[in-house]
Parts: C-alpha cells; structure tokens; sequence
C-alpha cells in the first residue's frame, strides 16, 4: 500500500511517500519539506500548502493519506495546526483518498511498538531513526520529514488492518492498543460504560473513507462494519490478558 504522510506546519510542513509492499530503503519513494515566511499573508501560506498537497496527490496517487492532527490542548499552535489540517483535509477529500488522523502523542506510542519497553519521550532524533531502521538505510533525514514517514507507515499499517490484509498476530502491542484496544469509561444516564474509542471504532472521527463518497456528494458515508476478524482477535487478547489497553 501506498501511502502519503503529512506533517503540517507553517514553518516546514514535511511530506513522504511510504511503500508497504517493499523492504529496505524502497520504502520511502522519496520525501520533502517546505517553507513559507511569516511575512507572508497568513491565509497564503495555508493556501500554499493545499496547494503542495494536491500536487503530491496527482503526482504519486497514494492509495490512502496521513496526517498528523492537532495535539490535544496545545494552545495557540493548536488553531494553526488545525487549520493546516482542514485545508490539506480539503484536497484529499476533494481526490477522494480515505485518510487517518494521528495526534504527536499517539504517533510517538505507535513509534515505540512496546511502551513497556520503550519508556521515555520519543525525540525528533528518535523519530529519525525510526524511519533509519524501517528503511533500512544510514541516512539521516530531516526531522518533519521523519514524522510525516511515521505518518504514512502507520496509516498504511492501520487501513490494512481494517481491511484485514495484515496477520493480527504481527501487530505491535502500540499498534493493538492504538487501533483496536482504547477504551474510555463514560458516565450516562444509565450508570457507567465502557466505550471503545481506538481509530477501528471511530470512522469519520479519526479515520475517513473519502473514497465511498461518490463524486458531487457531501454526505458522511454510513460506517464500516468492523470485520469479526477484528473483534475476535481483541476479544481473543483481552480474554487472555496481553491487551495492554
């Protein structure tokens, strides 16, 4: 599958292709980064940026997007991530290319594959090689470019385990957490539940099938069944305890 990650930022919004079909250092077909000056209008440099993402979309053709959401509370910067967001969400919905949200902290949790193991903050250098050690290849690249790597890797990574093309079993306990185990307990009229909010349980929230939408509509399409696939692998986990939700 192949993927474009999307690391949005007004000072250097990076981009990369990842190909999951391949090994070695095929697997980031190629990646970038650009600038826009702070004395420059602010609504052009968003428009800027639409633009650079609709052109990596004719050019490369991903067969799906990723992009990195705004973090949670992050003040200021957040109103500006966000609107980075919706104009890049513009033109991939525009192509009609199925698209996930990851937020910096769940990136960095999908990063570490084990958080047992793995402790600590993931810095940008740690990011860098990640996509070092997944491609295989010494080369440094730049940091935004990283993290948009990171992005594409684990949106492919997500929507072919939704699609069940991936074995569960080859799952890291991040990427199990992440995707299929995250539960919150909601208070409501009727008592106390447990709610599932990993990306599998949130289409049109955290993840968008933009390609079920026929061209000239706007509506949200109806939810995707999760496959039993899915569910009795969590079941399966959470039964033998090594869900680590």
């Amino acid at each position: 599958m192949r993927a474009l990650g999307l690391d949005p930022s007004l000072s250097a919004y990076g981009w990369a292709i990842h190909d999951s079909s391949v090994s070695g250092k095929e697997r980031r077909i190629v990646s970038g980064h650009e600038q826009t000056l702070p004395s420059t209008v602010p609504v052009a440099r968003f428009m800027h940026f639409r633009t650079m993402v609709r052109n990596l979309l004719m050019e490369y053709d991903p067969d799906v997007v990723g992009i990195e959401s705004p973090a949670y509370d992050a003040g200021p910067f957040q109103t500006i991530h966000y609107g980075l967001m919706m104009f890049s969400l513009e033109v991939v919905f525009e192509r009609r290319k199925d698209c996930v949200l990851f937020d910096p902290a769940t990136l960095k949790m999908l990063a570490k594959a084990d958080p047992s193991v793995r402790k600590g903050t993931m810095t940008k250098l740690d990011m860098q090689r990640y996509v070092q050690l997944d491609t295989m290849d010494s080369a440094v690249i730049d940091n935004n470019e990283a993290d948009a790597y990171c992005v594409g890797l684990f949106a492919a990574r997500f929507m072919e385990t939704v699609s069940g093309s991936v074995d569960l079993s080859s799952l890291t306990p991040s990427e199990q957490r992440v995707f299929l185990g995250r539960k919150r307990v909601v208070t409501t009229a009727n008592g106390k539940k447990v709610r599932r909010i990993a990306h599998a349980f949130r289409e049109n929230s955290r993840y968008f099938a933009f390609s079920k939408i026929p061209p000239g509509n706007v509506s949200l399409p109806k939810k995707s069944d999760i496959p039993s696939s899915l569910t009795d692998f969590l079941e399966s986990l959470e039964g033998d305890g090594k869900s680590r939700v």
